[in-house]
Parts: C-alpha cells; structure tokens; sequence
C-alpha cells in the first residue's frame, strides 16, 4: 500500500485590495477571531502537534562525513578533480583555444560563456572595458523595454567600469586571474557586496548602511577577477516563491514574460536568462536557486548544508538556507561551484565538509555513450506525476528515458514515506526562523508577507521542536537509502518500503517544479498575492532537499508544447521551460555536476527567449 499523503490546501487566492484588507483583518483580530488558526490549519502548520516523536531533534543538518566517503570521493583520479585543477584544466583548454585564434561562432541568442569571454579578452578581440560599456548599455536595456526585465535591483556604473579596467590590464599584462576574470556576474539582495545595502528584497532593511566587505563566497569570486554588477532582485525577505514585490520590483521571466521568474532569486533568474550575465549568485531555502532557474530555462545547484561559506549571507533561514550558482550553462555552474565551495575559518559549519571535488569536463558537445553506466536513479512514480499539467511530467520522462537507454543509467522504483509531514516541518523551520530575525517594521512589508507573518506569529516552541524531530527521522531515511546506515529492526518498522535493504539509489529525480509559472496579474504587481495552493506545488519537490541538507541541481529538461487553460482562465502559451531535478547524498554535488551536463548534452539546442540583452560583441 502506497504511503503517498501530499494534498493541497483550500485557501483561495487573494490579491490587489482584497488582500490589503485581509492583511489588516488578520493582524488585528486574527488571533481573537479563529481566523489565524483556519488558515494555519489549511496550510498544514498545526499537523506536528498530534504526532509522537522518540528521535532527537536535528539543529543545522550538517552531516558529518564518514572516512570511507572522503577517501571514495578522490579515489579515481582519471574522472576526479580537484577544484583547483578543475579551473586550471578549463584555463588551459581556453587558452589554447585563444592561441589557436578560434572565433565565438554562435548564434546571436547563444548563451555567453565564461570561456567565451575568456578566449575573447585573451586573443584580444575585446577587452573588459568595452563589454562592462555594453553591460551598462543592456542593464538599461533591461529596464526600459516593456515589461520591463526588471532583474537588477541595486548597480553602480562606475564601479562596473572599475572592475572592468583592472581586469583589462591583467589581461594586457598576460596575467589574468582566471577563467572568470572580466566576466559580469550579479548577486542575490541576501548577500553582503561592500558599498551595497543587503535590502533582501525590501526597502528600508540596511537602508543607508551598505555592507562593509563582500560576503565570503563575493571574495572568492572577486579575487578570481569577477565583474560584480550590483544586487539583483528577490521576494520580499525571501517569504515567497513567485518574487512579486510591490517594495522593490518584479522582474519578468525571459521566456514569458507575463509570467512569474520564481523566487525568491528571481532577479538572478532572470538576469542570466536574459543573458546580461552568464553567471548568478542565490540562495536556496526552499527552492530559491533551482526554482527561478527551472521557470527560466537556466540551470541552479542548492549544494550539501555546509559546502559554501554563509559569512556574509543575511540570515533569515540559517539551519536551512544555502547560496549556490545560477548558471546559463553546466560548465559555468562547475566553474563557480570549484571557485565559491569549501571550508571557510570564519565559518564553522563549513569546516565539516569533505574535498571539493568535480568530475572532469565532458569531452565534447556529442561525447560518447554510456556516461552514466549503473547510475542508479531512484524514482518514486506516484510523487513524480503528481504535476498540474501532464506535459512536466512526460518531458522529464523523456530526458530520463534518454539518460538510461543511452547513457546506462538504470532507474530504480523507490518510496518516500511522509512527505507530507517532511514539508511542513520545513515550513515550520523555514519561517519560524525568518519571524525571529525579522522583528520590527513589519508594517512596511508588502501585504502577502505581513500576513504570512502573523499567520506565523501563531506558531509555538513544540511545533520547531517537532519540526527538528521529523528532520531526524527524514535523515534517517535518506542515510539508509542512500548506504549510509543499515536498516535495523527499528527502521524496518518505521519505513517498510525500504523492504530492510540499504544503498538501493545513488540519487533520486523529480521534476523541478510540479506547475508552470503563475501569471502576473497587476494586483500582484501593486499588492502582492496570497496564492498558497500555487506556491504548495511550485515547492512540492523543493524542501526535502533544504529541510536535510542534501544537494539538488536543476537542469533544462525540454520546453513545452502544448497550450493551456487555467481553471482561473489565464492561459498559458507554449515555450515555458520545463526541469528536471537530481538530488543527491550529503556532498555528493560532483555527481550531480555530471548528471546535469549529461543532461544539457542530450537537450541540445536551447530556445530563444522573448526578452534577449546578451548580444555582446565577442
């Protein structure tokens, strides 16, 4: 018998002035009036209370690693790399390309590559200065178009121009720092960027006190000579997923843009796929890298707990919250990835983590079969069909059908008990931590996140602590079906769809996202939306990931086909992206790396998006 117990709540969708109302209604008599605990309760925040817990409760989901699992993740040194011969392979690769005087040969609507510009400034052809002259010319592109992209939300041309003309005479000097030196990459209003205000996504927190040094993973990518454009857009302190937000601005999806980019790192969705930049910075909490990457047809990794540095990330989920790249192509989010990952003094959850470690960079565009020979895929079919619109699904399925007729993966029927009561101890976690770092001034929020506030207001110490507890259980089970513990009588009890065996996948697939991206109707622009059903689905494979720490890594699926009508009668065109998610053991991302770009090779061409800025003459 199925162990399947998702559903969706009843709560309608509110927005324009109907929600300002309803936000003023709840923050006064909410509480007196039973309305707090009808919505809680339709949105499942109360479920904990009348489940009985022997486990301890987990704190931050930092799993140790054990000796067998450092040692296997160097053993095989002609498919490993560290991350610094990782970069120095790709350098060289580059550098001979720009030898040889080979030209960028693509379409005007190709992705720009770190490599592109590389090879570019490297044979001489362009120099940093004058692509930073024509970023500044696309960011304001960007925001005078109609709609406007509406991705950057905080940039400075002159200190655009300053990074550019450093990074200019590295490169007359033959001295530059590496692979990404010259190259524009925006970061998530989350993340410290000296000379900037953290804003995350409002408009008064750190009003007028900009950050006095970059956040541990900016240095990194500053000191391998990174163009760091400014902040990019998100959801108002990162409550949300869809990044509406009537405090700052809402950025458009490239590919449809009357539709949602996702959120909360929408304005990095947005940015790369509308090519101002080949490189993004998010931070995924639940869902925010790999969702506004899935709706925009770009790729995004949320790594193990642990793996990349928080210092300088503004903490409003900390226990569960990672920052991760966001990427147009696989072998930029390696790029990144080997640049911002590993141990930070500064940072002592960092320092638990094994090496980081990459595959090596697959060989060609048409690389030969056989890639992921006995990968074994854990699906678990009744939680991966349950999407709205039956096309996510079968797109999905048509990429996995490729990975294992063609490339030897084999997928593997597996069950995942309690998803319900998984999601909402992530719920509980993700926004009771959010109400104790954001306190005061909560009547200059939008309407959606001053509601979700005081619903939240309502929650009590046992449903955290329970929260933690369902975490330890949900861990417990991940490490049996991963390898990591054995299944003992306790565990065959609790979970008899391991049928007592252990080490039965390597990792497990979903789509992304089990929706296709709301449309933005002008109440939400002005007012935000209260639409819980839509973000239940939107982060339906989203928070198991977060909730244990685990990594997940989106990659481009396919697109969409057909034509749909919403039962609220929006419609939906065709050409919405569609992603395919792999998640993975704690520090397993080299997996996933690899997966995901196997994945890119057998999608092939991508599509052109409808609000295109990256035609840089390279």
């Amino acid at each position: 018998m199925s162990s399947y117990n998702l559903k969706d709540p009843n709560t309608p969708v509110i927005s324009g002035a109907l929600l300002a109302v309803l936000c003023n209604v709840v923050e006064s008599v909410g509480e007196a009036t039973g309305l707090i605990s009808f919505l809680c309760n339709d949105a499942g925040l109360y479920c904990l209370r009348t489940r009985e817990y022997t486990e301890h409760p987990t704190a931050t989901p930092v799993w140790a690693p054990h000796e067998d699992m450092i040692a296997a993740a160097v053993a095989d040194s002609t498919r490993t790399l560290t991350a610094s011969e990782y970069l120095a392979r790709l350098q060289a690769q580059a550098d001979q390309e720009a030898a040889s005087g080979t030209r960028f040969s693509g379409t005007d609507h190709q992705f720009r590559t770190c490599r592109d510009f590389y090879v570019a400034y490297k044979s001489g052809r362009t120099t940093p200065t004058e692509i930073a002259e024509q970023l500044v010319a696309a960011i304001k592109e960007s925001d005078e178009i109609k709609p406007a992209l509406g991705a950057v939300w905080n940039w400075n041309k002159e200190a655009i121009l300053r990074q550019a003309a450093a990074s200019r005479a590295r490169y007359s000097e033959g001295r530059p720092l590496s692979i990404v030196d010259g190259v524009p990459v925006v970061i998530k209003d989350e993340i410290d960027v000296e000379g900037f205000e953290t804003g995350v996504g409002t408009n008064f927190v750190n009003k007028g006190n900009p950050a006095k040094e970059d956040a541990h993973l900016v240095a990194l990518l500053r000191a391998n000579g990174a163009i760091i454009i400014g902040k990019s857009t998100m959801h108002e302190i990162g409550l949300g997923i869809t990044n509406f937000n009537p405090s700052t601005r809402t950025p458009r999806n490239p590919y449809q843009p009357e539709h949602s980019t996702g959120g909360s790192s929408g304005g990095s969705g947005a940015a790369v796929a509308a090519g101002l930049c080949p490189i993004a910075i998010g931070c995924d909490g639940g869902g925010s890298v790999r969702i506004p990457a899935s709706y925009c047809g770009i790729y995004g990794l949320k790594p193990t707990q642990g793996r990349i540095s928080a210092r300088g990330e503004f903490p409003l989920a900390p226990t569960v919250a990672t920052s991760g790249p966001m990427c147009a192509t696989m072998e930029d989010l390696a790029i990144v990835y080997a640049i911002i990952a590993g141990q930070d003094q500064r940072d002592e959850f960092s320092c638990v983590q094994p090496p980081v470690v990459l595959p090596a960079p697959l060989s060609a565009p048409n690389a030969s079969s056989g890639q992921l020979q006995g990968l074994r895929i854990g699906i678990y079919r009744r939680w991966f069909e349950d999407v709205t619109h039956p096309e996510i699904a079968q797109v999905c399925f048509k990429m996995l059908e490729s990975l294992c007729k063609d490339h030897g993966a084999v997928l593997v029927d597996i069950e995942i008990p309690e998803l319900f009561e998984n999601g909402k101890a992530h719920n509980i976690t993700i926004v009771a931590e959010m109400l104790a770092k954001i306190q005061d001034d909560r009547k200059k929020m939008n309407h959606q996140t001053r509601l979700e506030l005081a619903m939240i207001n309502s929650l009590r110490m046992r449903d955290y602590v329970r929260a933690q507890q369902q975490k330890t259980r949900s861990i417990r089970f991940l490490e049996t079906l991963f390898g990591h513990k054995a299944s003992d009588s306790q565990h065959q009890a609790l979970y008899p769809c391991l049928g007592g065996k252990e080490g039965i996948v390597d990792v497990i697939v979903t789509p992304t996202i089990a929706n296709l991206p709301t449309k933005i109707g002008r109440g939400a622009e002005a007012y935000g939306e209260s639409n819980y059903v839509n973000t239940v689905k939107t982060m339906q494979y989203m928070m198991m990931a977060n909730l244990t720490g685990i990594p997940g890594i989106t990659a481009v699926a396919g697109y969409s086909k057909e034509q749909y009508h919403h039962a609220n009668g929006d419609k939906y065109p065709t050409g919405f992206p569609i992603g395919i998610q792999f998640m993975g053991q704690w520090w397993d991302e080299k997996r996933l790396i690899h997966i995901a770009s196997v994945c890119e090779q057998v999608l092939g061409a991508r599509q052109k998006p409808k609000i295109w800025v990256g035609d840089y003459k390279l």
